[in-house]
């Protein structure tokens, strides 16, 4: 067995010579840190940073994680099983999923939709834990379409056709099959609508719990509805040519004709109207109406390399 030494320093060090900062061992977790240790794993992890806003992009940045749901087997009721699930990331931040009735974590999740969908870093060197990772705690609650968007309950998210279908073009960013799914194998979007809370780990010594509220507010999931509109006729009347740029780079259906159907703060709808075929393509980060004309600037410039390979 390796044998630990502690220095009286901030430091720990194993025999092999590896060392790493003790406050901030993930194997101690918070249970076992002193409440200055705690604290100063708080500050550190917001100190130049936004653990919300980097959770955001993390989301962003991997599309898949690991869901949590409590069992409902009976050898093994209300143990935790995990399982790995692509997933996107709705206008309001909240993260969804597309599950097949059939399958044991949606069993679980219409008994308790308590549960948890966890984060990491996609290509850790070394020892993982020196690198990122998150995990929100709340409840996912299964996606169903009604006449009233607002209805919400404790048991269903209700939307709209209109939104449900911008639901399925935004997950097929990610899983571009999810057509066949929904068809074939009685699929249903389970969204993870209560966000309780989320635990930040940004490497070590950068250690913190985020509030849902703080992860849902508006300085996070920014609005474009100001300028929404005006930005969507201003490209449909003048920068076709572009959007067609940028459709065609994607999809190996090209396009003469394209048009923009709505936007958020993280990507564009656009339809090719002669296949009537509805994609969303993603800047790759979240950005604000500020940030609007060059992120779409960007996605054209983007599109005409891909052209050029």
């Amino acid at each position: 067995m390796t044998e630990l030494i502690v220095i009286p320093t901030t430091m720990t060090r194993l025999k092999n010579g590896w060392k790493r900062p003790l406050a901030s061992l993930s194997k101690m977790g918070h249970d076992r840190m002193s409440n200055d240790e705690v604290l100063a794993a708080e500050i550190n992890s917001r100190k130049n940073e936004d653990p919300a806003k980097n959770v955001l992009q993390w989301m962003i940045d991997v599309g898949h994680g690991v869901l949590s749901t409590l069992s409902v087997k009976n050898e093994i009721n209300a143990f935790p099983l995990c399982s790995v699930v692509p997933f996107a990331i709705n206008h309001d931040g909240k993260p969804y999923i597309l599950i097949a009735s059939i399958a044991a974590h949606t069993k679980n999740l219409i008994k308790d939709q308590r549960s948890s969908l966890f984060i990491s870093h996609p290509n850790p060197e070394g020892d993982p834990q020196s690198y990122w990772r998150a995990c929100l705690i709340g409840k996912f609650k299964e996606v169903t379409v009604g006449d009233d968007d607002s209805a919400h309950s404790d048991a269903v998210v209700i939307v709209t056709a209109e939104q449900q279908e911008a639901m399925l073009t935004r997950y097929k960013a990610q899983v571009p099959n999810a057509d066949a799914y929904l068809k074939t194998h009685n699929f249903s979007f389970w969204s993870m609508d209560e966000i309780i809370s989320i635990r930040y780990i940004a490497g070590f010594g950068k250690i913190c719990w985020i509030d849902g509220d703080e992860y849902l507010s508006a300085t996070v999931q920014p609005s474009l509805d100001e300028v929404k509109s005006g930005s969507i006729e201003h490209m449909n009347d003048d920068h076709v040519d572009a959007m067609v740029d940028i459709y065609n780079a994607h999809f190996t259906k090209k396009s003469t004709i394209v048009h923009m159907d709505d936007l958020d703060s993280r990507g564009i709808f656009l339809q090719c109207m002669e296949s009537n075929h509805q994609v969303y393509i993603p800047y790759g980060k979240t950005i604000t109406s500020d940030e609007l004309r060059v992120s779409i600037i960007d996605l054209v410039k983007q599109a005409r390399i891909i052209a050029q390979q």
